[in-house]
This record gives structure tokens, sequence and C-alpha cells, in this order.
């Protein structure tokens, strides 16, 4: 049913395949870190199959240690979860207050090794230096909510299947209108098509690092009511992108992924 569609905004499990900078995986670009364990973390920058880590941790002198790891993209686990393993290297340098840089002065080797085992915001961090083996589950860590209440145009594909009507069954591309309220705790949005039909969807808010999520319920001017599960919802000055699945009394799975432009 195409005012199911319109669901566009409802991102669904990954971030995957949505149109973000990372084009082969869900983006894992983030500081994560143990929310009882303040005062250490490492920060992924995700950049195709490459993950790279900084770590920000102590020596047994409890002085901060540098090391990063270069972990490339292996597959995924039985769970569905990327891994990403490479070495670990101990950097050193000129001191930052030298005031010309002397390149000659810069020593790495490699230390140990790292295996980051993520789903969408959680990981297993496995890292072994200098012979001492850790292992840590963390998350993403958040410093604000990510406020996307407005106006926008844009576009979403759609995956439809078990639909009562053949004809709704398939893939579908549509231009829709959103107008979007977000706080904390709480998000709805109403999603505007074409010819003027419309899909209200509300439910609960919960900002993970840089990527929202959202689940909840909708209801649509032409006869759909169903749930829906939004995630990896990104918005930034000029826009919004994410991935959502929902269910209906028209159709038993929707899938897809969206990208909206601020008006």
């Amino acid at each position: 049913m195409k005012s199911l569609r319109s669901l566009i905004l409802m991102v669904a499990m990954t971030f995957s395949c949505a149109p973000f900078a990372n084009t082969l995986l869900s983006d894992m670009s983030d500081l994560w870190w143990i929310p009882t364990e303040s005062g250490w973390g490492v920060t992924v920058t995700h950049q195709g199959d490459i993950a790279f880590l900084t770590f920000f941790i102590y020596g047994q002198d409890g002085k901060a240690a540098w090391y990063t790891g270069q972990a490339a993209y292996t597959g995924k686990n039985s769970g569905g979860a990327y891994i990403f393993t490479g070495p670990v290297y101990q950097v050193a340098g000129p001191w930052f207050g030298t005031s010309t840089f002397n390149p000659n002065l810069v020593t790495v080797r490699q230390a140990g090794t790292v295996t980051f085992t993520a789903f969408l915001n959680a990981a297993t961090l496995a890292y072994a230096i200098d012979g001492v083996s850790v292992t840590k589950n963390v998350v993403r860590q958040t410093f604000r909510n990510n406020d996307m209440t407005g106006d926008y145009m844009g576009a979403m594909k759609s995956t439809q299947s078990g639909c009562r009507s053949l004809f709704d069954n398939g893939d579908f591309n549509d231009s829709v209108e959103y107008s979007v309220t977000s706080s904390a705790t709480n998000f709805s949005m109403r999603v505007t098509q074409l010819d003027r039909s419309t899909c209200t969807y509300t439910g609960n808010y919960v900002q993970s690092g840089r990527f929202g999520s959202s689940e909840g319920t909708y209801t649509c001017t032409r006869g759909a009511t169903g749930t829906y599960q939004v995630v990896e919802l990104e918005a930034g000055i000029s826009g919004f992108t994410g991935r959502y699945a929902a269910s209906d009394n028209f159709c038993t799975a929707i899938t897809g992924r969206f990208a909206a432009m601020r008006k």
C-alpha cells in the first residue's frame, strides 16, 4: 500500500545500506566507551572497509598511553555483527609545544593486535598490547540528543512483501515531504506523499552516539495501521537519513531507507 510506503522516515536495523558516509557497511565512526568506566575509551573512524581506532588508555604507571589500531573488515559473525581486525601500533613523536615539527622524531612499532566486533550500537573490543590481553564490551558515547524537529522534502526506497494485494509487493520509490518533532525521549513524524495522503508515526526516541532510533506505531489516511522500527537516524544542517522496518494490516514486511533535505 502506497501510503504505507510513506513510512519513509522509519529506518530499520542498521543504517548499513542507507546513503550515509560509509558506502559498504553501517558506519561505526564514533566515540566508544563503558559508562561505568569513565576516563578511557576508543575513537573509531570508519572509512570503507577500514576502522581506524585511537585508544586513550593508561600504562601501569597511570600515565596516558598512545596507541592506534588499523582494523580491516573481515566479515560477519553468526550473530550478524561486523568484524574488524588488525595490528595495534604504539607511536611517539616531538613534544606538542615544539615550534618546528621534526618528522624524524616520530617512531612507530607494532605493539599487538585488535579485533572490533560491532553491532550498530554495541561492540566487543578485544586487544592485546605487549602480551597483555583485554576484552571490553563498549557502546557509543552520547553527549547530546540530536533534535530533528523541522520540515523536510526528500525520497524513500521501500521493499514490501506479504501484502494483501499483489500489486503492493515489490520495490517502490517515492517523493515525499516530512514534518518531524523530536525530543530527548519522543519522536513523531508526518509523511505526506504526492497525492497528499499522509502517514503519522509516533514513538520513543533513543540517542546512541551519532545515531538515533525510534520504535512505535503509525496510522495512514488511506487505512494502513502498524508498527515501525527506525535506526541510524542521523541529522545535520542539510537534512537527515536513515533506514526502517515496519509491518501493518496491508503488508507483513516493509523495509527501506530514506533521505530528506531541510526546507
